[in-house]
C-alpha cells in the first residue's frame, strides 16, 4: 500500500576509503584464518567473533550512513471524512449507538491535552475535515457533529475528493462510516485513481434484530381485475420467531389488503390492485413483526425501513385503436361496448357499409360521374359526392370531422397517430399497395400493434398472402389448410395459461370452468403453420380431436402482431345473454337471486366477453411508444435522491426529433414547483435529459412540455407526465449491519486497509513514519553510534576469552610476535 512503514537505505559516506577498508578487511580475515588454522575446527565461534569485530572496524573507515525518507511535516494533505447519516443511530450494545461511539472518538481526537489523534494528524499533515451525507461538506471541527442526515453518498464523496485534490499531495483518506452507502460506483475504475482509503468501522456489538422491506417491484398487465401487481420482498436480521404482516395502502393511506407470512418463508408477497384513475398512482407497502396471536413484537432496531412507497404510471393519454371492418357486424358492436368502459383505451371505427360499384352500373345520364345513390346534390356539392369506384364508409368515434374523412389513412403521420389497428373481415384489395406497406411500417417502425380477426375475407381468404400485412402476421398464409367440418371448442395452451391477458380468472379451476361454459364456434380461418418465434396462446378442437391455432401472437420489429382465427366470437357474448335471461327467470325476476357458479360471481360471468375484449386491446397497445415518452430513473452514482428525467421526442412520422425545447415542471411533496430545461443527450438523438434532486420524502410529479420547431408548420407542443416516490430515510436505513464487504473492496482497490475504531490511535501513530507524495530525506552516521563500538569490543573480547579458556591465547612481545601457551603459573 502507498502509506506504509518505510525501509531505510545504507549509504557509503566516504567512497575514497572503500578500497583501503576492503584491503584491510580481507587481509585481517585471511590472517585470522591462517593463524588459527590448527585450531579452527575447535574454535569456530572465536574465529567468527574476531572476523565480525574486524569487519565492523574496517567498515567504520567508509563512514557508513543510515538514510530514509519520511513525510514532510505539513506538506501532505490527509482528509478525514465522517459519515453523519442516520444509519449510525442503530443501537449495538447497552443502549449505545454507533453515533455515540463515533462522537466520543471524534471528541477525543480534537483534544489538545492530552494530544488527540486528530491533533497528532494535524502536526504531521495538512488536516482537512469533511462530513458526508447527501453531499460532501468541509468543516472546521468535529466536536458538534450530529448524525441525523438522510443519506450516505460515500462513493460520490470519494470521487469529489479525487477531483478536488487532483494534482495535490493527498496522502490518504480516513473514512469513518458503517459502509451503508446510498449511492454506488458505476465501476471500479474511479477507485484506482484515489489515494489509500482507510475505512474506520464503528463497533458492531451484538447482532441487532430488524425486519426491513428490501425491494418492491411493480408490474402492469392487461388483466382486467387487477392490472397492477406489486411484489414486496423482505430481509431479516436476528429474527427467529413470529410472523410478518404486510399491508397495502393507497395514496390516501387507506388499507386495501393485508397478508400474513411466516417468518421462515423467504418468498415475495404479491398484491394485486386496480387503480381508479389514470396518470401516476402511488401505493405504500407496510410490514411489521407480529406474534402468532397477531400482537405487535416491538424488538426491532428501527421501524423506518418497514414501509416503502411505489409509483405506478398508468399513462395520461387514452390509447387510440383504429378498427377497420368490411361490413357491419356483431364483433364491432360488442368490442366497442367493452372498450367504452375502459378509461385507458379508445376505439375509432371505420366500417364499410357498401362495396365499390362497377363503373358501368347505374349510368343512366350522360356525363354523370358520381354514384346514382347521391343524385340530387347541388352542383357545388358534386365534388364531394361518392364516386362509382369508391366504397361507402361510416366513421364512428372520431375526435373531429376531419379524422378519417378520406377513408383509411394514406400518410404516415395520420396512421401513426393511432396505437393499434384491428382488421376485421376486410380483404387486402380494399387497401392500396402503399397503405399495406404503411401498415407494415406502423408495426415495424412505429412500434404499434396489429390484430387481424377471423372472417370470410380475413387471412388467406382475404388474399393477404404475399402482401406486407401478410408478412407481419404470426401465421403463415402461403399454404392452404382444410378447416373443421363441425363446431370447435376453445382451450388455452401452456403459454396461454401463463399470460394474464389471456386468462379471466386468477385460479386455474375457475378458469377451466369458464372455458367449459364457453359455446362452440363454427367460423374458423384454418391455419396450422406459424412464424418462427410466434406463440400459440389458444387452440380450437373439433369433435375428432383435430387441433388448429385460434390465438397467435408475436413480436415484430418494434411492435407486435396477433391473429384471432375464430370469426364468430360474438356467439360467446350471445350465449352469455341467453344465460342471463335464464338465470333471471329462475330467480323470479330478481337478478340478485340468480344462482352463482362455483368460483365466480354473476357480474364476472356476464362480463367475460367484455373483459376478454378489454384485455386483448390493452395487450395490443401496451408498450407502444408515444411521440413524447417520459421516463424517470435514479442516478445512484450521483447520490441518494438524485433522479434523471428523460424525454424522447419524435416527429409525426416517428422519426427522432433533435430540434425541440423540452421543459420539466417538477411538483414536490410540499406543493412547490421547480422548472428544469432538458439538455440534449450525448448518446441518443432526440433524447432530452434533466437532473433533479429529490431528497425530500414523498410523492413527486413531473409535467413535461416539448415544443417541436418545424420550418414548414407552426411549432407543435407535446405534453406528458410521470412521477416517482422519494424515500431517503428508507434507503438510508435499509440495512442495520455494517457493510464490511463494500469497505473492504474500497480499501483493497485503493491500497488501504480497514481499521477498527478502537485501533485509531495506534494507526495515527504510524502515519509519521509512513510514505506520502511529498517526503524529506534524513540520515545519520552509523559509526558515531555507541552500539557499533560496543559490538566491536564485545566481539574481540569474546574471541580472546574463548581462546584463553581453551589454552590458545596469543600475546604480543616487544621483540617479536610469537604464541605462548597460557597456564596458571604465568599469571602468578
Amino acid at each position: 500500500m502507498l502509506i506504509a512503514e518505510i525501509a531505510g537505505n545504507l549509504v557509503i559516506g566516504d567512497r575514497s576509503w572503500v578500497t583501503p577498508a576492503a584491503v584491510a578487511g580481507v587481509t585481517g580475515i585471511l590472517l585470522t584464518l591462517w593463524l588459527s588454522r590448527r585450531y579452527l575446527s575447535e574454535l569456530r565461534l572465536a574465529g567468527f567473533c574476531r572476523i565480525l569485530g574486524w569487519v565492523l572496524l574496517c567498515g567504520c573507515l567508509v563512514n557508513p550512513l543510515w538514510s530514509s525518507a519520511r513525510p514532510r511535516r505539513g506538506a501532505n494533505v490527509l482528509a478525514v471524512v465522517t459519515d453523519i447519516s442516520r444509519s449510525h443511530l442503530v443501537t449495538f450494545d447497552d443502549n449505545q449507538t454507533r453515533a455515540d461511539a463515533l462522537q466520543d472518538s471524534l471528541k477525543r481526537g480534537e483534544l489538545t491535552e492530552p494530544t488527540g489523534w486528530l491533533q497528532r494528524i494535524d502536526q504531521d499533515f495538512e488536516l482537512q475535515r469533511y462530513t458526508v451525507s447527501d453531499r460532501l461538506q468541509r468543516v472546521d471541527s468535529f466536536e458538534n457533529t450530529n448524525f441525523d442526515q438522510p443519506a450516505s453518498n460515500l462513493c460520490s464523496a470519494l470521487q469529489q475528493l479525487q477531483e478536488r485534490f487532483s494534482g495535490q499531495p493527498l496522502a490518504g483518506i480516513l473514512l469513518l462510516t458503517d459502509g451503508n452507502a446510498t449511492d454506488q460506483l458505476k465501476s471500479d475504475e474511479p477507485l484506482k485513481g484515489l489515494p489509500p482509503v482507510y475505512p474506520v468501522l464503528p463497533p458492531e456489538g451484538q447482532q441487532p434484530t430488524d425486519l426491513a422491506i428490501s425491494s418492491v417491484a411493480v408490474s402492469q398487465t392487461a388483466f382486467d381485475d387487477a392490472p397492477v401487481t406489486i411484489q414486496a420482498q423482505i430481509q431479516k436480521v436476528g429474527v427467529q420467531n413470529g410472523q410478518v404482516q404486510f399491508t397495502l395502502l393507497d395514496q390516501s393511506g387507506t388499507p386495501l389488503e393485508t397478508k400474513t407470512q411466516d417468518i421462515t418463508d423467504d418468498s415475495a408477497v404479491r398484491f394485486e390492485a386496480r387503480p381508479e384513475t389514470s396518470g401516476t398512482v402511488f401505493y405504500t407497502v407496510q410490514t411489521q413483526l407480529v406474534d402468532d396471536d397477531g400482537g405487535l413484537i416491538d424488538t426491532e432496531a428501527t421501524t423506518i425501513n418497514n414501509q416503502r412507497m411505489v409509483a405506478v404510471d398508468r399513462g395520461s393519454r387514452k390509447r387510440r385503436v383504429l378498427y377497420v371492418s368490411g361490413r357491419p357486424n356483431w364483433e364491432f358492436k360488442f368490442l366497442r361496448r367493452a372498450v367504452e368502459t375502459d378509461p385507458q383505451t379508445e376505439l375509432v371505427g371505420l366500417i364499410r357499409i357498401a362495396r365499390k360499384e362497377a363503373k358501368f352500373d347505374f349510368r343512366g345520364r350522360d356525363g354523370e360521374r358520381s354514384n346514382s345513390l347521391f343524385r340530387g346534390f347541388d352542383q357545388a356539392e358534386q365534388e364531394i359526392a361518392e364516386e362509382f369506384d369508391e366504397p361507402v364508409l361510416v366513421r364512428l368515434g372520431t375526435k373531429d370531422e376531419a379524422e378519417l374523412q378520406g377513408g383509411f389513412p394514406e400518410e404516415a403521420e395520420d396512421l401513426f397517430a393511432y396505437d393499434a389497428i384491428v382488421l376485421d373481415d376486410i380483404e387486402a384489395e380494399f387497401f392500396l399497395a402503399d397503405q399495406l406497406q404503411l401498415m407494415y411500417e406502423f408495426v415495424a417502425k412505429r412500434g404499434g400493434g396489429l390484430l387481424m380477426m377471423g372472417g370470410q375475407e380475413s387471412f388467406r381468404q382475404g388474399e393477404y398472402d404475399r402482401t406486407p400485412v401478410g408478412e407481419l402476421l404470426p401465421v403463415d398464409l402461403h399454404r392452404e389448410v382444410a378447416g373443421p367440418e363441425g363446431p370447435v371448442r376453445l382451450k388455452l395452451t401452456r403459454e396461454g395459461w401463463l399470460q394474464p391477458w389471456i386468462r379471466l380468472r386468477s385460479e386455474e379451476a375457475a378458469e377451466q370452468a369458464r372455458l367449459d361454459q364457453m359455446p362452440e364456434f363454427v367460423t374458423l380461418n384454418a391455419t396450422s403453420f406459424i412464424r418462427p418465434g410466434a406463440i400459440i396462446m389458444a387452440t380450437v378442437n373439433d369433435s375428432s380431436g383435430t387441433e388448429w391455432p385460434a390465438i397467435v401472437t408475436q413480436r415484430f420489429g418494434r411492435g407486435r402482431s396477433a391473429a384471432v382465427c375464430v370469426g364468430d366470437l360474438w356467439r360467446w357474448r350471445m350465449n352469455e345473454g341467453r344465460r342471463r335471461l335464464q338465470d333471471f327467470s329462475l330467480a323470479s325476476r330478481n337478478p340478485l337471486d340468480a344462482p352463482v357458479a362455483p368460483g365466480e360471481t354473476p357480474e364476472e360471468d356476464l362480463n367475460d366477453h367484455a373483459r376478454a375484449c378489454r384485455q386483448l386491446i390493452r395487450w395490443l397497445v401496451s408498450d407502444v411508444p408515444e411521440r413524447l415518452d417520459v421516463t424517470v430513473s435514479p442516478e445512484p452514482s450521483m447520490g441518494s435522491g438524485v433522479m434523471k428525467l428523460v424525454a424522447d421526442v419524435r416527429l409525426p412520422d416517428f422519426e427522432v426529433c433533435d430540434d425541440a425545447d423540452v421543459q420539466f415542471t417538477v411538483k414536490k411533496p410540499n406543493g412547490e414547483s421547480i422548472q428544469l430545461m432538458g439538455e440534449p443527450s450525448e448518446d441518443t438523438i432526440g433524447r432530452f435529459e434533466a437532473i433533479v434532486s429529490a431528497i425530500e420524502p414523498g410523492a413527486y410529479l413531473a409535467d413535461v412540455t416539448a415544443t417541436i420547431h418545424n420550418a414548414e408548420h407552426e411549432p407543435e407542443e407535446l405534453t406528458g407526465t410521470t412521477g416517482w416516490a422519494s424515500q431517503p430515510d428508507q434507503t438510508e436505513m435499509a440495512s442495520v449491519t455494517i457493510n464490511r464487504s463494500l469497505l473492504q473492496n474500497i480499501a483493497s482497490e485503493t491500497g488501504g486497509r480497514v481499521i477498527d475504531l478502537a485501533d485509531i490511535d495506534d494507526f495515527v501513530s504510524s502515519l509519521a513514519h509512513s510514505d506520502a507524495p511529498l517526503v524529506e530525506v534524513w540520515s545519520w552516521p552509523i559509526w558515531h553510534q555507541w552500539w557499533v563500538f560496543v559490538t566491536i569490543v564485545l566481539c574481540l573480547a569474546a574471541d580472546w576469552t574463548i581462546r584463553r579458556r581453551h589454552g590458545h591465547a596469543w600475546y604480543l612481545c616487544p621483540e617479536k610476535l610469537f604464541p605462548l601457551p597460557v597456564d596458571a603459573g604465568h599469571f602468578q
